[in-house]
């Protein structure tokens, strides 16, 4: 199980994740420089305090001096005592919790577990919490409600429709492909082809929520070369957007605490 990094916004419970898995722990530092970029640049504000575990991705001398020069305070916990992060490790135990249940609900494959968690936080910053009166992180970082009519069941079968130059007149004009999570920065879903063993990104779907893939008829070929890597297609037009179906989401930056792995860094 590769490590994977999110933030979580201890004031307005809102969690912020990178698009990608990480290869290795070493990764963080990079991808936490990203992360709060984004955040400082969506808030006009500036990043004030961390707080994580001491893991060796957080203590390690580049990040020690990347808060200091950038005026970051950076907290850590006592070891051993993961109670005293206990809200963010809650919350990771929440998006755990909830990737394992999406994953088995339509029997979907273990290799799909990082689009199931880029998926599990995608909808708990759609979700009401009493921590915020029942609002939704998303209302309380972007001063809006979020849109919730496009969201579709994880692992579910969808018929992707072909578009581009080549297609002929008795051609299919559409793919049974398998739903697999919302991409960030567009209007568009994250299909996977298991008779191609591929990812692709669509707006012209027709779903069909009730029915999950029969993944007993995939051959194990396929399934191996999924486990190592994906081939990216995207469908373009003369007008793309870059509007989002739904920011995948931001950190609050008065005070943010970070995590990796199942549990702040320790898988």
């Amino acid at each position: 199980m590769d490590p994977f990094l999110y933030l979580f916004d201890d004031y307005i419970w809102y969690l912020r994740t990178v698009n990608k898995l990480l290869k290795t722990k070493g990764e963080a530092l990079d991808f936490f420089k990203k992360i709060k970029s984004r955040a400082e640049a969506e808030s006009d504000g500036k990043l004030k305090a961390l707080r994580t575990d001491r893991g060796g991705e957080f203590t390690s001398h580049l990040f020690s001096v990347f808060c200091s020069e950038g005026g970051v305070k950076h907290y850590t916990t006592t070891p051993y005592t993961p109670q005293q992060n206990g809200v963010v490790e809650r919350r990771n135990q929440t998006v755990v919790e909830m990737a394992r249940c999406l994953l088995k609900t339509m029997h979907m494959p273990s290799v799909f577990w990082g689009e199931a968690v880029a998926t599990a936080v995608y909808l708990l910053n759609r979700s009401p919490t009493k921590a915020l009166n029942n609002r939704t992180p998303f209302e309380a970082w972007h001063g809006k409600k979020p849109r919730v009519d496009h969201q579709k069941i994880f692992g579910c079968v969808g018929f992707v429709k072909h578009v581009g130059l080549g297609l002929k007149k008795l051609s299919d004009r559409s793919s049974k492909m398998v739903f697999i999570g919302y991409e960030s920065g567009t209007k568009g879903y994250r299909f996977y082809d298991p008779s191609a063993g591929r990812l692709l990104i669509s707006r012209d779907v027709v779903f069909y929520e009730g029915q999950p893939w029969n993944w007993e008829e995939s051959t194990s070929e396929r399934m191996q070369q999924s486990k190592n890597s994906f081939v990216v297609h995207y469908e373009t037009d003369e007008n793309p957007t870059t509007d989002p179906i739904g920011d995948q989401d931001a950190a609050e930056v008065g005070g943010i605490t970070c995590c990796t792995g199942g549990c702040c860094g320790s898988k």
